[in-house]
């Protein structure tokens, strides 16, 4: 197969498996938003792709979810905030940083909704309520992925796209 076609084939099936990963099994949370299994999703998405793709696997494939989830006005930070969580975290395990992938991607996940929080309400106090549910989310996601990971690179399946 062609580098460019394998390259377009298993970046649209990432952005499926987040995209399927995040609308599943959706638990709402406080202010709006919902836990997911997404978040492991985006870290072997990036292991996979690398960085760039992984932004692309990250933040379409989560978006497209608020967007089937009716959570129309969490879409464009969710772009950025997955998508940034799939550049990262897929640098680093380039350089086979594993737990630094996956703990930067929560860092980025936790503060980057919570900004996008303080934005959309306009206040500081209220976006706090859902800190503990992004924890949570992005820690069992984190986990979750870790493991993967650890499996995948064990079995020699590499992220040299």
């Amino acid at each position: 197969m062609k580098t460019n076609t394998k390259k377009i084939t298993y970046t649209s099936l990432m952005i499926a498996l987040v995209f399927l990963s995040t609308v599943l099994i959706p638990i709402p949370s406080p202010l709006g938003g919902y836990i997911n299994l997404g978040d492991a999703a985006i870290y072997i998405s990036s292991f996979i792709l690398g960085p760039t793709l992984g932004f692309l696997a990250g933040g379409l494939g989560s978006m497209l979810g608020d967007f089937s989830l009716s959570y129309f006005i969490y879409m464009i930070p969710t772009l950025l905030i997955k998508g940034s969580m799939g550049a990262v975290s897929g640098y680093f395990f380039k350089k086979h940083k594993y737990l630094l992938g996956v703990l930067s991607g929560l860092f980025i996940m936790v503060f980057g909704y919570y900004g996008a929080e303080v934005i959309i309400f306009y206040n500081f106090l209220s976006p706090l309520a859902n800190v503990p549910f992004n924890l949570i989310q992005g820690s069992i996601g984190s986990m979750v992925a870790y493991l993967i990971i650890r499996g995948l690179n064990r079995s020699k399946i590499t992220n040299n796209m």
